[in-house]
């Protein structure tokens, strides 16, 4: 995601007519971005154990599924977002587009994800589930298993 973030930024910076690079960085950025999917869907499951560790109880099929709602959630208010601001900054369709319109298009495309980037580079560093903790944890759950 930090690279995500530096990768979003360089987009910003890159001239207008210079197709091939901007391709480069978008393919770049989402092969950056992308590639945290399914680290995501893992991270569910560490928190399944976690879950049930700290509570005795298991909660799978919940964190499961809200995860799946917040995902949805998510579509949702992003989808939504982009017409807000391509409407905020002025963009009129099948007309040209006015110098704002073009700036916060480039703004959408650039410094904006890179913001939400950076976001996710410093929460993903305060997750507490390290892997010498759920090495731990994984233990304890086997232990308590084979004790029944």
């Amino acid at each position: 995601m930090a690279a995500a973030t530096l990768l979003s930024t360089l987009f910003y910076f890159t001239a207008p007519g210079n197709i091939i690079l901007m391709l480069i960085l978008q393919i770049l950025i989402s092969a950056c971005a992308g590639s945290i999917f399914p680290l995501l869907w893992s991270m569910y499951a560490d928190i399944a154990d976690y879950s049930k560790w700290r509570t005795g109880r298991r909660a799978t099929g919940l964190i499961f599924s809200s995860s799946s709602m917040s995902q949805k959630f998510g579509w949702s208010i992003g989808g939504a977002l982009t017409g807000w601001l391509l409407g905020y900054f002025g963009f009129q369709a099948n007309v040209e587009q006015t110098p704002e319109a073009l700036q916060g298009i480039r703004l959408m495309l650039s410094l904006l994800p890179a913001m939400g980037t950076l976001l996710s580079v410093i929460f993903i560093s305060l997750y507490p589930l390290t892997e010498q903790k759920l090495h731990t944890i994984m233990n304890d759950l086997n232990t308590q298993r084979n004790t029944r």
